[in-house]
């Protein structure tokens, strides 16, 4: 069995590999998307309930304290610890106890159920770096939504004191059945064990004991307590309102939205009273000096604590306890429904996850080094070794003995060329360069071979022949004819005609030339200049203006067939002694920018040909093209035109578009796979970043990719 053929079968199971982990992944990612409408709506309302809270503490001086701050899927939260989740009496119940209610139930030495709580760290397993994504992505698991968790914990207690029991875990488990609590049940409990103390009195309780002889100064506590219930009621208002515009987009009930609402205007009329008390006891305070001026302003404050009944919530804020708690009820209850619920498939996946990552990842690394490397190595490597020859000037190493000719006209484009049926092919590998001869010569880069009844073939990249026409040019525009030798003859082609893309013989002979600058283009995208993850060194190809990158006019539009240069490169910094144009016919060429959103692309472009015109030229060819002339180009100014044979981008690049040479290649699994693979899978694809505004982004190599993948598969003979 041969290198390639052995390499295209690993390239099926690398393939193969990924996928059952990209499905993995798509599978965690669809069970979250099950679950975004429930933990949306339980992040919408805890920040609810907390407001309910604070006006309980206003109406009486007693209140369960703030529930853990949470954000779906914890984003934008710090780190937290399993001290810090430990529930208290006294606190409203938070989303860590539907944490408690799914994860994993502590056991004793002898192996007994404790009620303990264990929950497993977060770790981020790796970033995506790719199309899909949009770049730089963490993934990480569990993602709870009260944040991160630092290191892994027990939580003492934590079930039994929950929202799932030792005892209900058991009866489920036995009847397939399971009766969770409520989360509006618990903070009915927690509620219920809340007291009363002599400090815990609300602010209109401390001005009634006050009264006309008391002392100016025994009014300054009520006068700074109602300007920060102002703040207080406003703030919270808002907290209500965003909470109404989250829950409509989830789907809530009207009388839920309708109960917010009314509560958000409840408390504008507490802040604007609120608000008059904090007025009216700033210095000099004379109201405080009238028994009827102050006891308007304690009923004022009275109606601010508590605008129903003394010493309950208001009924706007009482509907909203009762109604968001019936939204509450149900998405708790949707998202630990068991045993389906998405919050307990979710962790249950993400745990999964952990584990598969870490096989997967050591398959990956294994398998890499013992056999995709070494196999891309073994096929790529002849075609290393045919270029240096080439351009050494030596025999191109093809394997062919004795005179070989060409016995049918061959065509430029052609993938095959038919030679004498006497030759032996048996040695003949991919990578190898023939020498075609005759009147439009070129070289042939060689695929494999193949005998189809008495004819053999080899079989070959896309033959490059020379379309130059003219009537004193040798031969036939685009085609090779039959009776040319087809050698390992040794071809001199010098720096200058490298630079120029042009043969020194005459336009009849470019093919030569350029199938040279072809392959070595290729080389580079693929393994990148000066080698890399595979260990396998390019040669180098002379090439004009080395190491400049070149602005270009934007914007380069998807599936553009021309590119205009910002500005005209300095002939001193061409490299050469005669003026040469910056790119040659044939040569691969990198174009990075941004798009409208700011993301930034990197794809691959070949060149046809490339002109210095005027701007008025230029528009005339706008007729025949898809791509019109930049408007900035003046009639008279000069500009030069790249005419592309292909351009793959995905999106219009609109702003610091260049054009370059400065090949990273890629690594095997990527190249394998066709996907911008995580650096931990493939350490040996580079992450190229680029500084926008003052932010690190990820250049996105996946069009840059996706041209690698086609030349390799071009080359192994796969369909690409």
């Amino acid at each position: 069995m041969s290198a390639v053929t052995r390499l295209s079968m690993e390239l099926d199971g690398w393939q193969a590999a990924w996928k059952q982990l990209e499905a993995f992944l798509d599978r965690v990612d669809g069970v979250a998307d099950q679950d975004a409408p429930h933990v949306q709506t339980v992040c919408a309302l805890l920040p609810v309930f907390n407001v309910i809270e604070r006006a309980r503490r206003r109406a009486v001086g007693i209140a369960l304290a703030p529930a853990l701050a949470c954000a779906p899927r914890g984003e934008g939260l710090p780190a937290v610890s399993a001290g810090s989740l430990v529930g208290t009496e006294s606190r409203l119940p938070g989303v860590e106890e539907l944490e408690f209610a799914v994860g994993t139930i502590g056991t004793d030495s002898d192996g007994k159920l404790t009620g303990d709580a264990v929950l497993a760290s977060t770790v981020t397993l790796f970033a995506f770096r790719d199309e899909k994504h949009g770049g730089e992505v963490a993934v990480r698991v569990p993602t709870y939504d009260f944040g991160p968790l630092s290191v892994s914990g027990v939580v003492p207690a934590a079930i039994d004191a929950g929202l799932f029991t030792t005892d209900q875990r058991k009866d489920a488990a036995e009847s397939g059945v399971a009766e969770l609590g409520t989360w509006t049940g618990l903070r009915t409990a927690r509620r219920a064990k809340l007291t009363t103390t002599s400090e815990t009195v609300s602010l209109s309780h401390v001005l009634d004991g006050l009264s006309v002889s008391s002392l100016s100064s025994a009014f300054d506590a009520v006068a700074s307590g109602a300007a920060a219930r102002k703040s207080e009621c406003l703030s919270d208002r808002s907290v209500l309102l965003q909470a109404k515009a989250t829950v409509q987009e989830q789907g809530a009930t009207p009388e839920l939205t309708d109960a917010l609402q009314r509560a958000a205007d409840s408390l504008q009329a507490s802040a604007t009273d609120y608000g008059a008390v904090a007025t009216a006891l700033q210095p000099p305070r004379t109201v405080i000096a009238s028994v009827s001026g102050l006891a308007s302003l304690k009923t004022t404050l009275r109606r601010a604590d508590s605008p129903g009944i003394p010493g309950q919530l208001s009924n706007e804020l009482t509907t909203l306890d009762t109604e968001a708690g019936k939204g509450m009820d149900e998405a708790v209850a949707a998202r630990l429904a068991y045993p389906d619920g998405p919050l307990r498939m979710l962790r249950t996946l993400e745990w999964s996850l952990r584990f598969h990552w870490v096989f997967r990842q050591r398959w990956f690394d294994a398998r890499n080094r013992t056999a995709l490397a070494p196999l891309l190595r073994q096929v790529l490597k002849p075609f290393c070794d045919s270029l240096a020859r080439v351009l050494a000037g030596q025999s191109t190493g093809i394997p062919l003995v004795g005179p070989v000719l060409l016995v049918k006209d061959t065509p430029t484009q052609a993938t095959a060329l038919s030679v004498t049926p006497t030759v032996d092919l048996g040695l003949v590998q991919a990578g190898h360069v023939a020498h075609v001869g005759g009147d439009r010569p070129t070289l042939a880069l060689v695929l494999g071979w193949e005998v189809k009844g008495t004819e053999k073939r080899l079989r070959i990249a896309p033959l490059n022949v020379s379309i130059a026409t003219g009537a004193k040019l040798p031969g036939v525009a685009g085609l090779v004819r039959s009776g040319s030798p087809v050698d390992g003859s040794a071809v001199s082609i010098s720096t200058q005609e490298l630079l120029d893309g042009h043969s020194a013989a005459g336009p009849q002979a470019d093919g030569v030339v350029q199938e040279l600058i072809a392959l070595g283009a290729k080389l580079n995208l693929l393994l990148g200049q000066g080698g890399g993850a595979l260990g396998l060194v390019p040669p180098a190809v002379a090439a004009p203006y080395p190491g400049q990158t070149f602005k270009l006019v934007p914007p380069v539009e998807v599936g553009a067939t021309r590119l205009f240069l910002d500005g005209m490169p300095a002939a001193s910094a061409s490299g050469s002694s005669k003026p040469v144009q910056v790119a040659r016919p044939g040569e691969l060429l990198l174009v990075r920018g941004a798009d409208d959103e700011g993301t930034w692309w990197q794809g691959v472009a070949q060149v046809d040909t490339v002109d210095v015109r005027t701007g008025a030229a230029a528009r005339a060819d706008d007729e025949v093209t898809t791509t019109p002339t930049p408007l900035c180009c003046g009639d008279d100014e000069e500009v030069v035109v790249i005419t592309l044979r292909d351009l793959q981008l995905p999106k219009a690049l609109v702003r610091d578009v260049t054009l370059r040479r400065d090949f990273k290649g890629f690594g095997g699994p990527s190249l394998a796979t066709g996907v911008m693979l995580p650096i931990e899978l493939d350490p040996g694809t580079a992450n190229i970043t680029v500084q926008d505004g003052g932010v690190t982004k990820t250049v996105l190599r996946d069009p840059e990719l996706r041209a690698a993948t086609t030349v390799l598969k071009s080359w192994l003979g796969v369909p690409t």
